[in-house]
């Protein structure tokens, strides 16, 4: 096919501009191609992919566990927001002895002659749901610029230990120490930019490859600790205790939970590797594997290591309308 003008005007400046039609004739017939060939008949198959798609990911994360220390309740940690603060787990404890009496928890630490704080949790993020969206921008069926949106609610989780100052049940030993949760939950946001490959695996299926950066934004939701009393039918009536308050109290002494503090940003990098699998009646699949190096900011810390992600992502048909009546 000819894409340029069979005759151009003397004028350099005529020429010029039906040169630039010309070009931009062609542009609207040329389409990024792979030529594929079948394994049983040789036949030739064209693939095209070229333009701007959009897909939806869903899949789990997990954060590294040294971020998770931020709630272990020793009470050193800082909050840059001036609305809120952190407690530790035996400053709450006394706040309630001392100005809630009539709190659940103030009832079953008095049973205990000498309450106090026998050892701090080990910590790590539970795997979490991850969901997101995800835009790219695709040149030929190897090459695209990739954009995605992600988010989770991570929850950090651990043990922590209370000696009630009395001998234990069964008579062995010298202390008698109880065990609660602590948790911490945060909202995080994900914004990750980069550049995807991929290596041809046989006809509708290839590797994929992501290498870029990761910008993420961190939101401190939740962070308590469960207290219930030591035995009998009143360990299935745990009580919630939040140490991240509104900093005045009320005039009972009562505290408010405080929420959606310290919304911080980070940066870091990712590295992705999947599976692409192409539907006949249009779309692809991806498996995906992602681990991100990045830097999470806490209140005034800030921690740096390797989160990761397992996800699918379903890259909408262009032609949606026609997918669907195909199901």
């Amino acid at each position: 096919m000819k894409c340029l003008p069979k005759k151009l005007s003397s004028s350099p400046r005529h020429g010029w501009l039906f040169l630039t039609l010309g070009l931009a004739l062609c542009s609207n017939h040329v389409n990024a191609q792979m030529r594929v060939y079948s394994d049983e008949d040789d036949e030739e198959v064209i693939v095209v992919r070229n333009g701007l798609e959009f897909g939806v990911n869903v899949g789990v994360y997990r954060g590294f566990s040294s971020a998770a220390y931020f709630y272990d309740g020793t009470g050193d940690k800082e909050l840059s927001d001036a609305g809120a603060q952190i407690w530790s787990i035996q400053d709450r404890l006394d706040q309630l002895q001392n100005q809630q009496p009539q709190h659940p928890v103030s009832g079953i630490l008095n049973e205990f002659p000498a309450p106090s704080i026998y050892s701090f949790p080990l910590m790590q993020y539970r795997p979490s749901l991850f969901f997101g969206l995800k835009a790219a921008k695709f040149w030929n069926p190897e090459t695209a610029i990739v954009c995605h949106f992600d988010v989770a609610q991570a929850t950090a989780e651990g043990t922590w230990s209370l000696s009630t100052g009395l001998l234990p049940d069964q008579g062995q030993g010298n202390e008698d120490v109880l065990q609660y949760p602590i948790i911490g939950k945060e909202q995080r946001l994900n914004i990750a930019l980069g550049y995807r490959t991929s290596i041809l695996i046989g006809q509708g299926a290839a590797w994929t490859f992501e290498l870029g950066g990761l910008a993420n934004a961190v939101s401190i939701e939740e962070h308590y600790v469960v207290v219930s009393p030591r035995g009998g039918s009143g360990r299935n009536n745990p009580n919630r205790v939040d140490l991240l308050t509104v900093i005045a109290p009320g005039s009972t002494g009562s505290l408010s939970p405080a929420s959606n503090v310290l919304t911080q940003w980070g940066l870091g990098a990712y590295a992705q590797g999947g599976v692409a699998v192409h539907f006949d009646a249009g779309g692809h699949i991806e498996l995906n594997i992602r681990a991100s190096r990045d830097k999470i900011r806490l209140g005034v810390e800030e921690h740096q290591g390797v989160n990761l992600a397992a996800f699918l992502t379903w890259m909408i048909p262009t032609d949606l309308g026609g997918f669907m009546q195909s199901l």
